[in-house]
């Protein structure tokens, strides 16, 4: 394989990595928004009070006014399928929910760590290469004046 074919490859892995790494800062910043919004429910949940009058979202700015009967929410289980728990365990269902998000965030924030000390030094590796091949071009045409 010639240079100019390494140059090509190592600039197309480049191109690779960086669009790997947008991808996963995109699923970390996707994560941290499901982890807020899940934080506000558990802080919801854990003021609500039966009999309790709030407002319920039924649509975007539309709100209904309700009682809140008793201590039990749905919780989404599955696609379209819900169960009935307690206030207690919902809470306990979403901080469980936390944690996994916790764990999947960190485990991106690592797979980024490692990808951008890839990018760096395949950056590092590409501008010598860059550097040596300007070089040779140079030699190349002092010997030939």
């Amino acid at each position: 394989m010639n240079m100019n074919e390494e140059l090509k490859q190592k600039a197309m892995a480049l191109e690779i990595y960086n669009q790997q790494l947008q991808m996963i800062q995109s699923e970390i910043s996707s994560i941290r928004v499901l982890k807020s919004e899940i934080m506000k429910s558990i802080e919801t949940i854990e003021n609500i009070k039966v009999e309790d009058e709030t407002l319920i979202p039924i649509g975007p700015g539309v709100f209904v006014k309700a009682k809140v009967v008793d201590d039990k929410a749905l919780i989404g289980v599955k696609s379209d399928i819900y169960v009935e728990k307690s206030f207690n365990e919902v809470v306990e269902d979403l901080k469980k929910s936390v944690e996994d998000l916790d764990k999947a965030e960190k485990e991106g924030m690592k797979k980024a760590e490692e990808l951008a000390k890839a990018i760096a030094t395949l950056k590092k590796e590409l501008q010598a290469e860059i550097q040596k091949a300007q070089q040779a071009q140079e030699n190349k045409q002092q010997k030939q004046n």
